[in-house]
C-alpha cells in the first residue's frame, strides 16, 4: 500500500494581487495561527521557508519567534527552502541563486541550529537546468516544485533524479495538482492517493490556505481527520524524503519547462532593473575587495549584504516574472533604487580610494601651476598643462578588457600610463554649457581585476597622426574586421561579414516586427508562441553621426503605427562586434515587439545560469540570460529574457504591452498596460567563436570598463596593476568577495566549454591549483581550499 504523507504548509506570495506590506501582515498571522494549531494538534507539524518570512517575524515579534525556533528543535516545525523566498528559477543569474543560499542557509543555521536539507520552489514557472549544482553546493539533496505539469514538460514522473550538466543530482518530488489543499478541493486527496496506488509510489499531498496565507485551519484539519484514506501520515517534507526509495529513480536532465512563457517579457522595468543591479552588486564586491587588498579599505560588508536582500526579494516569481499589480512596481522600484544608491557608493569609494593611492606623478615634482594666458577661464585645479588630468580606468572583469571610455571635456591629447600618445576622439556631449558641449572618447586597454591610468591634455595638442581603420556612411560600417550593411527598407542589418574569417555571420535582413498578442494573458498561459505578425518597423530615415579614428556610429529611425524605433548602430576601431543603443517609443496595447535575427541552424545556444544550454529551434518562447547563438551569430543584450525561433528567424523578444496581473479576467477601461512609452537598451552583434568567449563579451556589454578623473599625488600604487591571472579561458569567475566569515576574499567560478580542466590561478599574489569538471562550479577561500556556496568546507 502506498503511503500519503500529509504536509501543512501555507503558501504565501508577499507580493502579486497585493503589496509586501499586505503578504508581511499575512506571514505575521499564519504563523501565529500555525502555532496556535501546533498546540491543538498534537500529531501535527508544520513545513514553511523563505528566510525573509523568518527574518520578518523576528523583527515584529521576538517571543514567536522564539516559539518557532521550539517547534524547531521539538521537530514539529520543518524548515525548507533554503532560500530568501521562492523567486523566479530562470531570470536570476547563477550567482543570485548562490545568494539566495548564502544569506538564507547561514541565518537558519544561526537562528535554528538547522539547514534546510530540501529545495522548495512549488509555485515559479519552470526551473533552469544549473538549479541542481547549486542546490547540492548548499547543502540541500532533495527539491520539491509543481510547474510544470506532465502535459506541459512531457515529464511524466512525478518522483526523479533531477541532474546539471555536471552531474550534480538532486531527488525531486513534483506535487500533483496543487500545493494548497483546502475545504474547496478535499476530493483532491482522494485523486493524489489514487496516483500514488496507481505507481505504487508513496506521495506527499499539501494543504492549507494559501496564495494569501492561512495555513491549516481547525475547520481543515477536523474535515481531513474524517477521510476514509488509509496510509495517511502528518509528516515533513524530509521525512518524507528519508522514508523512499531513491536508488532505482528515473534521471531527468536539464531544464524542467515550460509553464507561463510570457513571464520572461512581461514588464521591462523589473527585467532591467534586476540585471542591472545584479551586475552592481558584482562590481561592488570585486573592486571593494581590490580596495582592501590593495590599501587596506574597509569592506562594505553589511551595506552589501542590504543590497542583496533588496534584489533577492525583488526575484520573487511574481515580481520577477511580471505578473503583479501596477503598485508592487512601485515598491520594486525603491528597492532597486537603493541596491543602485549602495554599489554606486561602494563602487565610487573603492575606485577613488585605489585612485588616490596611485602614484600620479610618477617621480615627478608637481610643476608651476599655469601662466596667466593659459589659466584664464580653467577653474579645474585637477588639469594641468604639462602632467595632463590623469584618469584612472579600473577592469572588475577576470580577464582583461579592450572598450571605448567616454570622459567629459574635449581632448587636445591623450596619453596612456607608458606616456604613448593613443587616438582620441571629440563627439557631443550630453551637456550644452557656455558653448562647451563636447566629450571625449578613447579606447582603454585594462588587466584582469586591474586598473590603469590614462592622460588626458585640453591645452597640449598633440603632434601625431592617428590612422583609422573605420569607413561609415549613411549605409555602412567597417573596420579591420567586420563590415555591417544596412537594408534601405527596413534601416536594420542586412549582411554582417567577417573580414578576417571571410564568412557572413549575418546574410540576410535582420527585422524589428510587431505581434499581436490579444489572446495572451500576462502570463502568457497555454500558449507557446505570443502572437502573429502583424506589422514590421520601416520607412527608415539615416544619419552619420560620429566619424571618427576610435568609433563611427550610424543612427537609423524607423516607424511603425505611431510608435518610433531608433537604433545606433556603432563601430569601434579595430573591434569584432557591432554595438547597438535602442530607444524605442511604443504606443500599441497588447502587442509584442521583436528583433528578429536569421537563425543560422536550427540549434541555439543560450544563456543560462552558470552556463548554458543548447535547444532545438522551433519550441517556442523559451528563457535565457545575456546572450544566445545560432550558428556563427551571436548576440548579446544588456536587459532581455526571452527568445522564440519561426521562419528561419531567431527573435529576440523586446517587450509586451500585456495588462497588469491580467489573469482570465474580463478587460475594462480601467485595465492599466506595462510597457507603453519609451524604452531604452543595448545590444550586441558578433561572431560565436565559444561559450567562454561569448560569456566575456555579454560581461562586458552589461558591465564595462570604469573611468574616474584623478589628480596628482604621489602613492604606493603604479601606474597600472592586475590583481588576478587565469591559465585556462573556459573558466568565468562570477564572484570576487569577502568571506562570511573573516576579512579575505572568497573566489568563485564556473567552467562553461564542457570540458574537464586543470585550472591555475593568481588571486590578489596568491596562487592555486585545482580541478574544475565540465560546467562544474567551484568556490574557493583565498589560500585555495575549496568551499561550497555557503562558504563552508566541504
Amino acid at each position: 500500500m502506498a503511503n500519503l504523507y500529509l504536509i501543512a504548509n501555507a503558501h504565501i506570495d508577499p507580493a502579486w494581487l497585493w503589496r509586501w506590506q499586505d503578504g508581511f501582515s499575512e506571514v505575521l498571522a499564519t504563523y501565529r495561527s500555525a502555532l496556535d494549531r501546533l498546540k491543538e494538534f498534537p500529531h501535527l507539524k508544520f513545513t514553511a521557508g523563505s528566510a525573509v518570512y523568518y527574518q520578518w517575524i523576528e523583527q515584529v515579534d521576538p517571543v514567536m519567534f522564539s516559539q518557532i525556533q521550539e517547534r524547531v528543535k521539538e521537530g514539529r516545525w520543518s524548515i525548507v527552502g533554503g532560500w530568501f523566498l521562492q523567486p523566479d528559477c530562470n531570470i536570476p543569474d547563477g550567482e543570485s541563486y548562490a545568494r539566495h543560499a548564502l544569506i538564507s542557509q547561514r541565518y537558519f543555521k544561526e537562528k535554528f541550529g538547522v539547514i534546510a536539507k530540501t529545495g522548495y520552489n512549488v509555485d515559479p514557472f519552470g526551473h533552469n537546468g544549473s538549479l541542481p549544482k547549486v542546490l547540492k553546493s548548499s547543502g540541500i539533496d532533495n527539491y520539491v516544485c509543481m510547474r510544470p505539469a506532465p502535459e506541459e514538460s512531457g515529464i511524466e514522473y512525478s518522483l526523479f533524479q533531477w541532474e546539471s550538466d555536471d552531474g550534480s543530482k538532486v531527488c525531486v518530488f513534483r506535487l500533483p495538482f496543487t500545493y494548497h489543499i483546502d475545504l474547496s478541493c478535499m476530493e483532491t486527496f482522494e485523486k493524489i492517493k489514487e496516483k500514488a496506488e496507481k505507481e505504487n509510489l508513496d506521495y506527499m499531498a499539501f494543504f492549507g490556505v494559501g496564495n494569501h496565507g492561512g495555513g491549516p485551519t481547525i475547520k481543515l484539519l477536523d474535515e481531513i481527520s474524517k477521510l476514509k484514506i488509509d496510509g495517511m501520515i502528518y509528516s515533513s517534507v524530509d521525512e518524507y524524503f528519508s522514508k523512499i526509495d531513491q536508488q532505482n529513480l528515473p534521471t531527468v536532465h536539464g531544464e524542467l519547462q515550460h509553464n507561463a512563457r510570457g513571464c520572461y517579457s512581461a514588464n521591462t522595468f523589473i527585467k532591467t532593473g534586476n540585471r542591472r543591479c545584479e551586475n552592481n552588486l558584482l562590481a561592488a564586491e570585486t573592486l571593494s575587495m581590490m580596495a582592501t587588498k590593495l590599501i587596506g579599505a574597509e569592506y562594505p560588508k553589511k551595506k552589501l549584504n542590504t543590497a542583496w536582500k533588496n534584489v533577492l526579494f525583488n526575484q520573487f516569481h511574481d515580481i520577477l516574472g511580471g505578473c503583479s499589480i501596477k503598485q508592487v512596481y512601485e515598491d520594486a522600484r525603491y528597492l532597486y533604487g537603493e541596491t543602485m544608491s549602495i554599489t554606486e557608493q561602494a563602487i565610487n569609494l573603492a575606485m577613488q580610494k585605489i585612485a588616490w593611492n596611485i602614484d600620479t606623478l610618477n617621480g615627478a615634482t608637481l610643476p608651476s601651476y599655469k601662466s596667466e594666458e593659459k589659466s584664464r577661464g580653467q577653474w579645474a585645479m585637477w588639469v594641468h598643462e604639462v602632467l595632463g588630468t590623469p584618469i584612472v580606468v579600473f577592469n572588475p572583469h577576470a580577464w582583461p578588457v579592450r572598450q571605448t571610455i567616454r570622459i567629459y571635456g574635449a581632448a587636445q591629447k591623450m596619453t596612456n600610463w607608458e606616456d604613448r600618445e593613443i587616438p582620441f576622439q571629440i563627439v557631443r556631449g550630453r551637456h550644452t554649457n557656455f558653448g562647451n558641449k563636447h566629450d571625449t572618447v578613447f579606447t582603454a586597454e585594462v588587466e584582469p581585476m586591474g586598473y590603469a591610468v590614462y592622460r588626458m591634455f585640453t591645452e597640449q595638442e598633440s603632434n601625431v597622426s592617428f590612422a583609422s581603420d573605420i569607413h561609415v556612411s549613411e549605409n555602412t560600417l567597417e573596420n579591420s574586421k567586420i563590415r555591417v550593411e544596412f537594408s534601405k527598407e527596413t534601416g536594420d542589418i542586412c549582411r554582417l561579414y567577417d573580414k578576417e574569417k571571410g564568412t557572413c555571420i549575418i546574410d540576410r535582413a535582420c527585422r524589428a516586427i510587431v505581434l499581436d498578442e490579444t489572446h495572451c494573458n500576462t502570463w502568457g498561459h497555454d500558449v507557446d508562441e505570443l502572437g502573429e505578425e502583424v506589422g514590421v518597423f520601416g520607412n527608415p530615415s539615416f544619419q552619420v553621426i560620429e566619424p571618427g579614428c576610435v568609433r563611427a556610429s550610424v543612427c537609423v529611425t524607423s516607424e511603425y503605427n505611431g510608435s518610433t524605433l531608433q537604433r545606433i548602430y556603432t563601430l569601434d576601431a579595430d573591434a569584432n562586434y557591432v554595438d547597438v543603443s535602442v530607444k524605442l517609443d511604443f504606443h500599441e496595447k497588447h502587442r509584442t515587439v521583436k528583433f528578429n535575427f536569421p537563425l543560422i541552424n536550427e540549434t541555439v545556444i543560450a544563456k543560462v545560469p552558470y552556463g548554458t544550454i543548447c535547444r532545438k529551434g522551433y519550441t517556442g518562447e523559451e528563457p535565457f540570460g545575456s546572450w544566445f547563438a545560432s550558428g556563427n551569430l551571436c548576440v548579446a543584450n544588456d536587459s532581455k529574457y526571452a527568445y522564440d525561433t519561426k521562419n528561419e528567424e531567431i527573435r529576440l523578444t523586446v517587450l509586451r504591452t500585456a495588462i497588469y496581473g491580467d489573469h482570465y479576467c474580463e478587460r475594462d477601461e480601467f485595465c492599466e498596460y506595462m510597457d507603453l512609452g519609451v524604452h531604452e537598451f543595448s545590444y550586441r552583434i558578433f561572431g560565436y567563436e565559444s561559450n567562454s568567449a561569448s560569456e566575456k563579451t555579454a560581461a562586458v556589454l552589461n558591465y564595462g570598463l570604469r573611468a574616474i578623473t584623478g589628480s596628482f599625488h604621489n602613492g604606493v600604487l603604479p601606474l597600472k596593476k592586475s590583481c588576478f591571472a587565469c591559465n585556462n579561458e573556459n573558466v568565468i569567475v562570477s564572484a570576487v568577495k569577502q568571506s562570511e566569515d573573516n576579512n579575505t576574499p572568497v573566489i568563485r567560478m564556473y567552467e562553461i566549454n564542457g570540458e574537464d580542466s586543470d585550472i591555475s590561478f593568481v588571486l590578489f599574489g596568491n596562487q592555486v591549483h585545482s580541478h574544475i569538471r565540465h560546467c562544474g562550479l567551484k568556490t574557493f577561500d583565498y589560500n585555495g581550499k575549496e568551499l561550497n556556496v555557503l562558504e563552508w568546507e566541504e
